[in-house]
């Protein structure tokens, strides 16, 4: 039997504020000497059939899965993780600005097609095509109901509320916080430890350049074939083949004000070139950072569309009680 921990996992989904948890992740990983992979969708690496395989080929301790599929969590072994989700209304308008103005078009095909018809309507008429567009992310968040107790379930509305205490209690979910004060031998720890995570990534990276540019070049050569059908290995299978990826420091557990430290150094204003939470830049990846914002973008025809198509899900969530729901009075 295996004496390695339990993989430890993010479960996030699209415009759940999932870069933004990413990165507190891996601020954690570097300080605790733990590697850590991330996964956007299983489809984007073609050369494995399932996210256990995956698992098994890139061998992380900490697994970023940011639009997470519950078929393919229920695969994967002993784990202990954390899920977040999001009122899938607020979803719905954050992703129609996304879309509409900021998210890269170079990792998602067909988002240039949706974002010409975005600019070609009004906001009005622009939601709802969301609404359709946004489906698959909707039902994954919905059916991503695990049942077990190794997965902790969060709303990003209680995370936004109190950022340290939330992140706090998930990371001691994940058995990565410790009570008191850190020592100078742990600190000295923590920096040979998040130097190695650097340099294993470096080194990973470095060894994905070299490969890449010898495919290239001798796809060139006449009378060397490849293979037409076999797939570039992607960044994170060859990160776990570094040589780094063979020392293994001890898990360590970050003290509360280390924690707290990496939670504010990841904080809304500093990420949204000092905005504060609540003044909105449309154009921005970091919009606005407040919670209930649908409410100041939906009107009647969204509201009854909503309904149509996804009321089930919010009821599921938690994000209503009464099927009947609207808009407030006093709006």
């Amino acid at each position: 039997m295996s004496g390695r921990p339990p993989l430890l996992a993010y479960f996030g989904h699209h415009k759940c504020a999932s870069q933004w948890l990413a990165a507190v992740v891996r601020d954690v990983c570097a300080r605790t000497g733990l590697r850590e992979v991330g996964m956007s969708r299983i489809e984007d690496s073609p050369d494995v059939s399932s996210l256990a395989e995956f698992v098994a080929r890139t061998r992380p301790d900490f697994l970023l899965y940011l639009n997470a599929d519950f078929r393919q969590v229920a695969g994967l072994g002993p784990l202990r993780g954390f899920h977040v989700v999001r009122d899938p209304r607020d979803v719905v308008v954050s992703a129609y600005f996304s879309h509409l103005h900021s998210h890269p078009l170079d990792t998602w095909p067909g988002l240039d097609e949706h974002r010409r018809r975005l600019q070609a309507v009004d906001r009005r008429e622009g939601l709802l095509l969301e609404m359709d567009f946004s489906r698959r992310v909707l039902e994954e968040m919905d059916s991503f109901r695990t049942g077990r107790p190794d997965v902790l379930d969060v709303r990003l509305e209680d995370v936004v509320a109190a950022p340290e205490q939330r992140l706090v209690e998930i990371m001691a979910f994940l058995g990565l916080v410790r009570p008191g004060q850190e020592s100078a031998l742990d600190r000295l720890a923590g920096v040979a430890s998040a130097g190695a995570s650097r340099a294993q990534q470096a080194a990973g990276n470095l060894l994905h350049r070299l490969l890449r540019s010898a495919h290239g070049a001798t796809r060139r050569v006449p009378g060397i074939d490849l293979g037409e059908g076999r797939p570039f290995p992607p960044r994170s299978h060859l990160g776990a083949l570094a040589p780094l990826a063979r020392l293994r420091f001890r898990r360590r557990r970050l003290d509360l004000p280390s924690l707290r430290a990496i939670v504010r150094r990841h904080g809304f204003s500093r990420l949204a070139d000092g905005r504060q939470r609540g003044a909105e830049d449309p154009r921005s990846h970091y919009r606005k950072g407040v919670p209930g914002d649908w409410v100041n973008h939906f009107e009647p025809v969204h509201v009854e569309r909503f309904k149509r198509s996804y009321n089930d899900v919010l009821l599921r969530l938690g994000y209503e009680s009464d099927a009947d729901w609207d808009l407030p009075s006093s709006r």
